[in-house]
């Protein structure tokens, strides 16, 4: 399935975006069991889903019409990884982690598909890094990588907004986190619809011009060890977001760098996943 958080005249809906584009609204038919999207998935409401959307006659909306929200109303943890393809450890100047680096990314700093990015005013150079996002599906503790993907509740698009004076020169989190500076959406597609991430690829583009493009089977700690890793430092929880590190080509490695300007476009392009597109506004 693929999954969706929407507006409907100011009210917060999500349901289920079917290959046609035609959209069934599961707010309206199980909301008084899964009042959400983050509630559906921690409540394992799934096979419901399914069943509202095996019985539906006809869509509720269409996709081309949805303004969509940030994945989830309600905030979650969002586990970011750095340097998790080679290559991007090497244009960046690092040699290869022996183990995942990892940061926080805040809800204020995050926009849905289709808003506005907010371009900072306290720095030229802001950056864009492509990368694919896992949502868990329950709680997960101290899990080894064997079974680390039946905690997957779905992949989804992210964009990492970079400030990179503030990230070098004062701190990583601070760089990482300028207000609507990244990205998340438009939708949560489930493991049976995405299939073995190893055969897939990423893409971003920046204003049409291709500047990252890699295949998942080149990351350094796979989906797997980063959920193994991430739970033996930490509980996740379901709807917790680990966004798993993009690859090479970001902006201030080019020769000269390539940052962000209004008016840029910046669509992240997962095989089978999605497109996420937002505007540097």
């Amino acid at each position: 399935m693929k999954l969706a958080s929407y507006l409907v005249d100011g009210q917060s809906h999500y349901g289920v975006i079917q290959p046609n584009g035609d959209v069934i609204d599961l707010s309206t038919k199980i909301g008084q069991q899964y009042a959400s999207l983050l509630q559906l998935i921690q409540k394992n409401g799934f096979e419901a889903a399914r069943a509202v959307v095996a019985s539906a006659t006809q869509a509720d909306r269409s996709e081309a019409n949805l303004q969509y929200l940030p994945l989830f109303v309600e905030p979650v943890t969002m586990h970011c990884i750095g340097l998790n393809y080679a290559a991007h450890a090497a244009e960046a100047g690092h040699k290869l982690p022996e183990f995942p680096r990892t940061f926080v990314k805040i809800p204020a700093a995050i926009v849905a598909h289709g808003e506005l990015f907010e371009k900072p005013t306290l720095s030229p150079e802001y950056d864009f890094e492509g990368e694919l996002a896992v949502v868990l599906n329950k709680t997960a503790r101290n899990v080894s990588a064997a079974d680390a993907l039946s905690y997957v509740a779905g992949y989804t698009c992210f964009m990492d907004g970079s400030v990179r004076d503030y990230q070098f020169q004062r701190t990583l989190d601070q760089g990482k986190n300028f207000f609507r500076s990244s990205s998340i959406g438009p939708a949560l597609v489930t493991p049976d619809e995405v299939g073995p991430l190893e055969k897939l690829a990423i893409t971003t583009l920046v204003s049409g011009e291709s500047m990252q493009h890699a295949s998942f089977s080149t990351m350094i700690f796979s989906v797997a060890k980063l959920i193994e890793y991430m739970s033996s430092v930490t509980e996740l929880r379901a709807g917790d977001v680990i966004a798993t590190g993009t690859p090479e080509g970001v902006g201030f490695s080019r020769k000269p760098p390539r940052f962000l300007k209004s008016g840029d476009t910046v669509e992240v392009i997962i095989d089978r996943v999605g497109t996420l597109k937002n505007i540097v506004g």
